[in-house]
């Protein structure tokens, strides 16, 4: 009887029937803490590198005591706004705490057991993560936490000491309402006829953390008197909500200065913290309308969007999207029309006049080999490794790797690495002290990119969508595209903050490599090719004019396509983005055209950029036989050529159900590898014994280990990108590279 009556008074105790409540009312609030709990843990967002925003928060590009400090005030201000937003909603069936001092305080120390486990698991996971991928020393670990724990007790000692306030504000309004005790009492102890359908019994409760006391029978007590009183502390409680969209509206408006750009993970904590507040109390006014109004909203929301009165879609900044008549028509007559085999030839001559520049600039008495480098997409990993790779062979090459080059292209990542080591050996040639050789390069390359896109997910695009910037009579968007590449400039110390039409003398005295930016046309697939140079023969395949008139266009010039647009101001880090927009992580980039069409990664397509260079190859075919002594085809990728994932030996009802779905996005770089070594296989018939295809690909040191593919990258992750270097298969490239070029 003793063990039944200790586990009846455990099932009856505040702490958990308040567990139980939860799932029982209002789950919608539950989904915060899985994601939270499912992001720390490696499962949700493990892509993006999601774990990282909450285990390494960064803060003015570092991981100190500072940044865990900061990730600790938003952790606290989430689970303050979970505990006034659960008080709010669920104290009616608890009125014993109306006769307690400070209910809030109580509730609170009794509704702890979600946020008590996840500080548990974020320290534990946090110093996982700290000791095996970042590197760090137990003293680093122990600071980092030190300044976590005290950024959360600062917030919760701050809303106690705020609510032990309202509790004597609350005393002395009911003082001035009842004027003396007797009234006082006579109100208080005046009998209820109605009975209390939604309360739930409770046995016992926290007092504090150290004292268990039994829960106050309240039958004798005025029910409204009761009500009254919790009532005034959600008043009390609805303000801290309103100061989290108060501090978000700041953090949007200030984000252009890098001391407001706070880490990630604190942002998403602020956001989760607002909307939890914001769902509490939309549940709590409007009861059993919430669904009702809630579709309501949708539909009205959905209507604005349709009919363009709410419009945030990201642009391409320097594109001139006013004179809405001039825009071009995207058809399939209208490309065809204007990608004909006259533009086509006259650009192929264009190009001729760089090659016979190129020539000219490597003269050495014999013919030289020309090389072609793809880049393949992989976030900053593939950036990191391309930097890597590039810097390797240039130092190799004793500083002659870009004289060398005529043509760089590819996808994502792989193309940001090697657009600034482009534009960082144009400075060199403009007569700057640019050491190409420099491994700070590579390390700007490699800073974080995710924590500042994600601050402004949270607090940009959701909460200030409005907002706007100007170029010249341009207007954009302010959303995380734009303060994507403004991090990506200030990374890389602005050498990329300029347009693509910089470019365009430097490439045609070949004073520089060709470089092409590529992304893909959601409406229809085809490539968009992006180049200061005009380029439509890469916009169709090549035909026997005689027999086929018309041109099949798979591919839209755009500084042709869209010059009334202004397309050559396009921004360097524009044409970046737009090769690289991971789904979600960045928004599409729309294009003046008429109809509008959007943009996204050019992994969709072609994640290696090999079929832009094959093409480049093939039309140019002649003059390269005749006056090269052949092509070094280059291939820079982040993952391992005709790699075989592990095949799972059991199998789980989940895999059953979603595998099928997923099977040819898991598959999607090894099927385009298929089919692009099909092609080289033609290509080289068309370079018989002067085609050299060599691969450099980052090969883990552990399987398990792989830099994730993300917008960040851990200390751990940097060195073994950096390591793979040293790869036999790679070392064997360099070497074969080396060969080549004497």
């Amino acid at each position: 009887m003793k063990v039944k009556s200790l586990l009846v008074k455990f099932f009856f105790s505040f702490p958990i029937q308040l567990f139980l409540l939860h799932f029982r009312k209002y789950q919608v609030l539950l989904i915060f803490w899985a994601i939270l709990f499912s992001t720390i843990n490696g499962e949700f967002a493990k892509v993006f590198g999601g774990d990282a925003l909450f285990l390494a928060p960064e803060y003015l590009g570092k991981v100190n005591f500072y940044s865990t400090t900061i990730l600790g005030l938003a952790t606290g201000l989430f689970v303050m706004s979970w505990n006034i937003t659960t008080f709010i909603l669920h104290t009616g069936r608890f009125k014993f705490l109306a006769t307690t001092t400070q209910p809030f305080f109580k509730y609170c120390l009794n509704n702890s057991l979600f946020p008590l486990a996840f500080m548990l698991n974020l320290l534990f996971r946090g110093w996982e993560y700290q000791r095996y991928q970042q590197l760090s020393s137990v003293p680093e670990i122990l600071l980092l936490t030190e300044g976590f724990i005290c950024g959360y007790l600062f917030i919760v000692f701050f809303s106690f000491f705020y609510f032990f306030n309202a509790d004597r504000n609350i005393g002395r309004r009911l003082e001035k309402k009842f004027g003396n005790p007797r009234n006082f009492l006579r109100m208080v102890l005046k009998p209820t006829q109605e009975r209390d359908e939604n309360a739930l019994r409770v046995h016992n409760y926290f007092n504090s953390p150290w004292k268990i006391r039994r829960a106050r029978n309240v039958d004798h007590y005025n029910k409204h008197y009761l009500d009254s009183i919790l009532k005034q502390h959600h008043f009390a409680a609805m303000i801290t909500v309103g100061l989290a969209l108060v501090f978000l509206v700041m953090l949007a408006y200030l984000m252009e200065y890098t001391v407001f750009r706070i880490p990630a993970g604190a942002s998403v904590m602020i956001f989760f913290a607002f909307l939890i507040g914001v769902a509490g109390a939309y549940a709590y006014l409007l009861q059993s309308w919430a669904i009702p109004v809630a579709l309501v909203l949708l539909f009205m929301l959905n209507w604005m969007v349709e009919h363009n009165l709410v419009d945030n879609r990201n642009k391409a900044y320097g594109l001139n999207y006013r004179q809405r008549a001039s825009r071009p028509e995207y058809s399939v007559t209208a490309l065809q029309e204007f990608f004909t085999t006259g533009r086509a030839e006259k650009d192929k001559e264009e190009t001729k006049k760089i090659l016979e520049n190129w020539k000219a600039r490597n003269s050495t008495g014999q013919k030289p080999k020309l090389i072609v480098i793809n880049f393949s997409g992989g976030g900053l990993r593939a950036a990191t490794w391309s930097m890597n790779v590039l810097q390797r062979l240039d130092t190799l090459m004793k500083g002659k790797l870009m004289d060398h080059t005529f043509l760089m292209t590819g996808a994502s990542g792989g193309m940001m690495g090697a657009s600034y080591f482009r534009a960082l050996y144009m400075e060199k040639k403009n007569g700057l002290p640019v050491n190409l050789q420099d491994s700070s390069y590579t390390e700007r390359i490699s800073r974080d990119l995710l924590n500042s896109v994600f601050t402004s997910m949270a607090a940009n695009d959701f909460i200030t969508p409005f907002r706007s910037f100007q170029i010249g009579q341009n207007r954009y968007a302010i959303d995380r595209g734009y303060v994507f590449e403004m991090q990506l400039n200030n990374n890389t110390d602005n050498v990329l903050a300029t347009t693509i039409n910089t470019y365009r003398e430097p490439e045609q005295q070949a004073r520089i490599p060709m470089l092409i930016w590529n992304a893909t046309i959601n409406a229809d697939g085809r490539r968009l090719i992006i180049s200061p140079q005009p380029v439509s023969y890469l916009c169709a395949p090549e035909y026997d004019t005689t027999i086929r008139k018309v041109r099949d266009v798979d591919g839209v010039d755009f500084t042709q396509y869209f010059a009334g647009q202004d397309a050559l101001n396009l921004r360097v880090t524009s044409a970046i983005r737009m090769c690289a927009t991971f789904p979600y992580v960045l928004p599409n980039v729309f294009l003046p055209s008429h109809p509008i069409v959007d943009v996204m990664d050019a992994g969709i397509r072609d994640n290696f950029g090999q079929e832009v260079s094959a093409r480049f190859l093939f039309a140019f075919r002649h003059w390269i036989n005749e006056n090269t002594s052949g092509v070094i085809y280059l291939q820079i990728r982040d993952t391992r050529k005709n790699d075989i994932k592990s095949i799972k030996q059991t199998m789980k009802l989940n895999d059953m159900m979603f595998d099928p779905l997923f099977t040819m996005q898991q598959h999607w770089s090894a099927m385009q590898d298929f089919v692009q070594d099909n092609q080289l296989n033609f290509l080289e018939g068309y370079f018989p014994g002067k085609f050299h295809r060599i691969i450099f690909q980052y090969v883990p040191q552990k399987e398990d280990k792989a830099a994730a593919l993300s917008w960040h990258l851990t200390s751990r992750e940097k060195i073994d990108i950096a390591g793979a270097l040293d790869n036999p298969a790679n070392q064997a490239a360099f070497d074969s590279v080396m060969h080549l070029i004497r």
